[in-house]
């Protein structure tokens, strides 16, 4: 009720202020905070005050103020279901850039909604002389520059109401701040008439220097009360014909979009401030109970060396100790020793690079330590003794030990999770039946060979190719018959091709083959090569049958010549053109070879089609 009294009030004080057109709305305000406070329990108070302030205090037909306060409650009842959504404590929503920015779209929803409404009765009923889009425009601007000044306010009142206000602790640099946004505002927006305000106007946003100041260095509920205050300040000063908006068309329209934009950013503010206040004390307090740690720690190693390698040595953390000048490992515990499969005195001298599955993989930790200083769960492939690969995330930190410099690093063995990851990729780059690259795997292989073969003018042969008559062979001898021919014909590839060569199934009985660094004579002779090899398997079934499949093939020859005129390559234009070409190998016999003329690229990335 006392909401629904709040809301009243400031629908009289606007109607005596503004009797004929109202450039503000802060009812829509505290219609918004009713319903993120309150949800249900506040909004029928809300809809009373809205239903008396438009029929009573506003004058309007009874019929069109129930119309509108039915706009003026289902948009912050909208906005508010929705916000729930996403943050469920909504008194939550501006501590967080995410929850400022949701909020800032919800506003404009729920200001869009209560504007729909009334703006259709305006147009209607009480001006019908104005437009729609006049009348909802002016309605959106006034209601969301309202909820975005007053609501924080509102909200962080009645969230922190029992908490002293920073405002009223006498902080000199609060006062500071808040005497000078709001000296700055005053000076702005009361400053009389003249033409010394034009050399004002560009700086009205220098207001947003006070409030960052503020939303950086102090709480929220002091922020955007500040906010409230430029708000109405700016507001009063407008009102009165005075200030330096006062002289240009629209002042009121102008001085919206100014609040708006400075709450907007304001809010931005303080949420990331908050959000970095709340960092900073974590890694403080982390900061603090970890350097008292270590200080505990470092004196009770200090006392005696035996046991920090007794510590050490039973530590279930594989650890090493390295020499970074020569590369060579000084200490390691019985878990590093047990990791890796070799005798602990072996390891004590041993080189580094060892114990890493790439010559690559050290050099690049290396030039990694020497830029960084230190590792934080770096990932990296290491040897076991009988040869297999354990996978490890590294951490390491720098020390030194009578003045020798050393390395400490502790190792996390992830090799199962590094597996199941190995796995998973196999398993979505690999077509499940054949064995070779899956048409997604193939399309992004295809195009990384493309660029490069353009890069170092390397000829590419592009073939596809269709199993004749597949059909029939599921028709005649039943699926499993056909996914054996296809297992078969796609082994056959595999064999014939080089290493380096891409082949992959793009679809049913249709493979795709990426030839690299081949010219047209070898394309054409490699491509014949596919062919007889299908036509000479016979793919014996359990009853003795045996299958004798078949195959035709489309290809183009890519030039290095052609492909530096084109940015960015696409294989998808490629296989278009071996399409073609597959087609008239289809179309004139099957189990043949057909080419179609070298695919030409030009600037436009649209490949020629020469038939």
């Amino acid at each position: 009720m006392l909401v629904g009294l709040l809301y009243l009030l400031f629908v009289a004080l606007i109607a005596l202020a503004f009797p004929e057109f109202s450039p503000i709305w802060p009812s829509a305000a505290v219609a918004m905070f009713a319903a993120l406070m309150g949800g249900w329990r506040w909004l029928p108070g809300i809809a009373i005050a809205s239903w008396v302030g438009n029929d009573l205090v506003m004058a309007w037909s009874t019929m069109w103020s129930l119309w509108i306060t039915l706009g003026n409650i289902l948009g912050p009842l909208m906005s508010t279901l929705v916000l729930r959504r996403f943050i469920p404590e909504v008194s939550f929503a501006l501590e967080t850039g995410r929850g400022v920015a949701l909020f800032g779209l919800l506003a404009v929803l729920s200001s869009a909604i209560s504007a729909g409404f009334g703006a259709l009765a305006t147009t209607l009923d009480i001006r019908p002389d104005t437009s729609f889009n006049d009348a909802f425009f002016s309605w959106i601007i006034s209601d969301l520059t309202a909820v975005l000044m007053l609501t924080p306010a509102f909200v962080l009142w009645w969230k922190d109401s029992r908490e002293p206000c920073q405002l009223l602790r006498g902080d000199p640099e609060m006062w500071l701040a808040a005497s000078t946004l709001i000296f700055m505002t005053s000076i702005l927006f009361f400053i009389p008439s003249t033409d010394a305000t034009s050399l004002l106007r560009t700086g009205t946003f220098l207001i947003l220097l006070p409030l960052v100041w503020v939303a950086l260095r102090f709480p929220q509920r002091s922020t955007f009360t500040l906010m409230s205050v430029v708000f109405v300040l700016s507001m009063l000063g407008t009102w009165m014909g005075k200030g330096v908006l006062t002289e240009l068309a629209h002042p009121y329209t102008r001085l919206q979009i100014i609040l708006i934009s400075m709450s907007l950013i304001t809010l931005l503010v303080s949420a990331m401030s908050l959000e970095r206040r709340r960092v900073l004390n974590v890694l403080s307090l982390s900061y603090a109970t970890l350097e008292e740690h270590v200080k505990e720690r470092t004196q009770q190693l200090s006392d005696n060396l035996n046991y920090l390698e007794m510590l050490l040595d039973n530590v279930p953390v594989p650890m090493v100790i390295t020499r970074p000048d020569q590369s060579v490992v000084i200490y390691a515990n019985l878990a590093a020793a047990d990791y890796g499969g070799y005798p602990l005195d072996r390891m004590i001298g041993s080189s580094s690079m060892t114990y890493f599955h790439r010559l690559e993989d050290f050099q690049a930790l290396e030039q990694k330590l020497q830029t960084e200083g230190s590792l934080n769960s770096h990932e990296v492939a290491l040897r076991h003794r009988d040869g297999h690969t354990l996978w490890a995330r590294l951490s390491a930190v720098p020390s030194r030990y009578n003045d020798i410099p050393i390395m400490m690093f502790a190792f996390q063995d992830i090799s199962q999770a590094k597996q199941r990851e190995l796995d998973l990729e196999q398993l979505v780059n690999t077509d499940t039946l054949t064995q070779v690259a899956t048409r997604r795997h193939f399309m992004q292989r295809g195009n990384e060979v493309l660029l490069t073969a353009q890069r170092s003018e390397h000829k590419l042969a592009l073939l596809i190719l269709d199993l004749d008559h597949f059909k029939a062979i599921n028709d005649t001898y039943g699926h499993p018959a056909g996914d054996l021919v296809l297992r078969s014909v796609a082994e056959a590839f595999r064999a014939s091709l080089r290493p380096g060569d891409l082949c992959g199934r793009l679809g049913g009985e249709e493979f795709g083959v990426i030839l690299i660094n081949t010219d047209s004579e070898a394309a054409q002779s490699s491509a014949e090569r596919l062919r007889q090899l299908v036509n000479d398997l016979c793919i014996e079934l359990d009853g003795g049958e045996c299958i004798q499949p078949s195959v035709s093939i489309g290809g183009v020859l890519l030039l290095p010549s052609r492909m530096a005129l084109l940015a960015n390559p696409s294989l998808d234009e490629a296989i278009a053109i071996a399409d073609q070409a597959l087609y008239r190998a289809k179309n004139t016999g099957r189990n043949r070879v057909v080419f179609a003329p070298p695919l030409a690229f030009h600037s436009n990335s649209t490949p020629s089609k020469q038939d």
